[in-house]
């Protein structure tokens, strides 16, 4: 493991490097032997992993799969492992009562040994890069105090240099764990489905998680998570995992807290939640340059190949 850094303007970001993955700088200690704690972790049926790169509706998935599993259309509420899985500590989430519904960036391989090898519940989260990545700036640039240049962030995250590295890398690892999977595959949903008919995902995932549900409790959830009532609700309970970011930050050595928004806790992790708003901010170079980069990296004929990301 190593340490690298960035520069995105004025504002340099740290990583922990390691197997070829930026990880937050917020990762416990070494890398190496926290993910390795983590792979010996052991398996519970009920236990589901939602798996994304990040800003790709996790947070939105995770509430449908535990409306699901519940059996009623209630949000999560005293969530303890609300942060991405790599990220928490061991004793958390050996705590958490189960159903644990954990969420992850890191890539598949990295995920308890016991829960792949018994064909554990695992789902992953897809969304149009560019939108990705627009929201990851707007996330990072509400953390900290200087202004983020937009071009610097932009360039970095196509060329994969911002956490958790290049989104087309992510796929291209998603692709293999389908193909090594492929008896028993993981789901794949996509921000721009559920969208577009978020009944009909919902469907999609009750019959994965293989749980009993009337059309009654698909219409409530489906109305308890619209995207408007949705962010209604849960930014008012998002401060938690802020605030361990925020804790997390003011922990790290050698950190220029001056650079740091003193009101991370009042952010929310919930942002506008609309297909294309990457049309607001991204430049006609930058189209071109991701969509040359998108024909370089398309993979045809294969579900995972979304031509229409292209779009202009």
């Amino acid at each position: 493991m190593e340490v690298v850094g960035v520069t995105l303007g004025d504002v340099t970001v740290e990583h922990k490097l390691f197997d070829g993955v930026n990880f937050p700088i917020l990762c416990p200690g070494n890398v190496s032997d926290h993910l390795e704690k983590i792979r010996k972790l052991k398996y519970k049926e009920s236990d589901v992993f939602i798996m994304s790169y990040p800003r790709s509706g996790t947070h939105w998935v995770r509430e449908i799969v535990a409306m699901l599993l519940k059996g009623k259309a209630e949000y999560i509420v005293n969530d303890n492992i609300d942060f991405p899985l790599e990220l928490l500590d061991i004793d958390t989430i050996e705590r958490e009562a189960s159903p644990r519904i954990f969420y992850s960036h890191m890539p598949f391989r990295f995920l308890p040994q016991d829960h792949i090898e018994r064909n554990g519940k695992v789902i992953g989260c897809f969304r149009n890069p560019k939108d990705v990545i627009t929201s990851s700036f707007h996330f990072l640039n509400n953390l900290i105090t200087s202004n983020l240049n937009w071009d610097a962030f932009c360039d970095a995250a196509l060329n994969g240099n911002v956490t958790y590295g290049s989104w087309f890398d992510w796929r291209d690892n998603w692709k293999t764990t389908l193909k090594q999977h492929a008896e028993n595959p993981p789901l794949t949903v996509t921000y721009e489905d559920t969208s577009k008919d978020l009944r009909k995902q919902i469907g999609r995932i009750a019959d994965y998680l293989e749980v009993t549900y009337t059309e009654a409790l698909i219409n409530d959830i489906a109305h308890m998570c619209e995207f408007k009532n949705m962010k209604a609700a849960k930014s008012r309970q998002k401060s938690d995992m802020m605030k361990r970011i925020d804790d997390g930050i003011h922990q790290l050595d050698g950190v220029e807290l001056d650079n740091i928004n003193e009101n991370i806790v009042q952010n929310s992790v919930v942002r506008k939640g609309i297909v294309g708003d990457w049309k607001s901010i991204f430049t006609s170079d930058q189209i071109e340059k991701f969509n040359a980069m998108y024909r370089h990296r398309s993979i045809p004929d294969h579900q995972l190949e979304f031509k229409e990301y292209l779009e202009d």
